[in-house]
């Protein structure tokens, strides 16, 4: 299956579907009809608008990078003292050091544990880039790049991707030509291809031509019909956008930067420590005044809460005070015989058929003498009281006579006291309560029979 890769090159000449197969080879298509090729144009100039936006190039100052309508690559100076974010950086050949090592070891695995130990000869400890390239079956080369630690000070972000000048700018330099001079916005930069690695140098007094700079690196400077290549200042965009599409994101993987590590000994402790503790201060402070808050607001509840109970203590003890003071008074009455209660059974009486012709107490008895009165009988009229809950046992006094149709009587019978005796006016008060309702049906029953 393969792979498709969708790649724009910033170069408005060249716009290409790369298909890259299992095995590696890349077949370039090119776009023949009108339609494919207004949308790839489209998203190819989206795609390079976007990536190139992400990207800066420093040297003597920051620039950032932008994509033209035409798919050229622009530069845009910042101003000085202006701390910018970038994604992937092209860094100028006067802010890192290089330099080239063959090492005898086969495999590529074995060759990073050793370069965990190798001595580091830059003139500054910085960040360290490497490019590894195979130079046979038992060797390879790397090649290191060494950053000054003074550009992430510039940058206000560490960009993912670090890409050195001059390892871009060497991808335009063919296997036939050795040699290039490249007029930057500043100086000029020289490079070389050899046998030994790449070289690269800025124009100094010492180095002030290609010649000079081709001498001391050992580079021919003429090879045979292929002359050094010399650029101006006005190419050297279009000259960087052309090193920047031959880069192979598969031999990138060196120039990824890893995160910045702390330096616990630079860390601000004391800085620190006196924030750490103004906020652990104000913890305990705030919690304190909130607890203090929370107490005194629970005491008010309980407070509120014993008043409430101590006023329902009263009123049950004033009860309590009340059912004794009614049980005390009620003990006189109960020895009394409330004899006009007698009435209401008098009139009984004559409602089953007596006429009454005497009425008389004596102690705790009432005895009715009468008279029957057409078919009624006097055993009639004892029944009826008996279902009187007012008498107390009623039953002929006498022997009852026959006089000319009728019957005399005398029916004696006790009366129901008045008030019952409380007998343990200590209860609770719903006992007290069921109490006093249990007394006053009983009186209110009396008087309305």
């Amino acid at each position: 299956m393969c792979i498709i890769s969708y790649w724009y090159s910033f170069s408005h000449k060249n716009k290409i579907i790369a298909l890259q197969t299992d095995n590696n080879q890349t077949e370039h298509v090119p776009l023949t009809t009108k339609s494919s090729t207004s949308v790839t144009r489209s998203l190819s100039q989206f795609m390079a608008g976007a990536f190139a936006a992400q990207g800066g190039y420093y040297a003597d100052k920051l620039y950032r990078f932008q994509s033209a309508e035409n798919g050229e690559l622009q530069c845009q100076a910042l101003a000085e003292n202006t701390k910018a974010s970038f994604r992937w950086l092209v860094l100028g050949r006067e802010h890192y050091f290089e330099t080239s090592k063959d090492y005898p070891i086969a495999s590529k695995r074995d060759l990073k544990k050793a370069l965990q130990f190798d001595d580091n000869t830059a003139p500054f400890n910085g960040v360290t880039l490497r490019h590894i390239e195979r130079l046979n079956e038992q060797s390879h080369r790397v090649t290191f790049w060494v950053i000054n630690p003074k550009v992430f000070q510039v940058l206000a972000t560490r960009p993912w991707l670090l890409l050195p000048e001059s390892y871009v700018l060497a991808k335009n330099i063919s296997p036939q030509a050795s040699l290039a001079s490249v007029a930057r916005f500043n100086q000029t930069l020289f490079i070389a291809k050899t046998g030994l690695g790449i070289f690269s140098g800025i124009q100094s007094q010492y180095v002030n031509t290609i010649e000079q700079f081709a001498f001391a690196t050992g580079a021919p400077l003429n090879n045979g019909d292929n002359q050094p290549i010399v650029t101006s200042k006005t190419e050297f965009v279009s000259y960087l956008q052309q090193g920047l599409t031959q880069l192979e994101f598969q031999h990138l993987a060196g120039f990824f930067l890893s995160r910045e590590k702390t330096d616990w000994q630079q860390y601000p402790w004391k800085m620190a420590t006196i924030v750490s503790g103004s906020f652990l201060v104000c913890y305990f402070a705030l919690s304190s005044a909130w607890l203090v808050y929370k107490n005194h607001q629970l005491e008010q509840q309980l407070a509120q809460q014993s008043e409430q109970v101590n006023i329902a203590l009263n009123l049950q003890k004033q009860l309590r005070q009340q059912i004794q003071w009614q049980a005390t008074l009620a003990q006189p009455l109960q020895q009394q015989t409330p004899y006009w209660n007698a009435w209401p059974l008098v009139l009984e009486s004559i409602h089953a058929g007596a006429r009454i012709t005497g009425l008389a107490y004596k102690g705790n008895a009432i005895t009715i003498n009468g008279i029957t009165k057409d078919d009624s009988k006097a055993t009639d009229i004892l029944a009826k009281l008996s279902q009187n809950a007012m008498a107390l046992a009623p039953s002929f006094s006498k022997p009852v006579r026959k006089h000319r149709g009728s019957e005399q009587f005398a029916i004696s019978f006790g009366l129901q006291p008045q008030y019952q005796p409380i007998e343990n006016p200590s209860e609770n008060l719903h006992n007290a309560g069921n109490t006093t309702a249990a007394v006053q049906p009983s009186r209110d029953q009396n008087h309305a029979k």
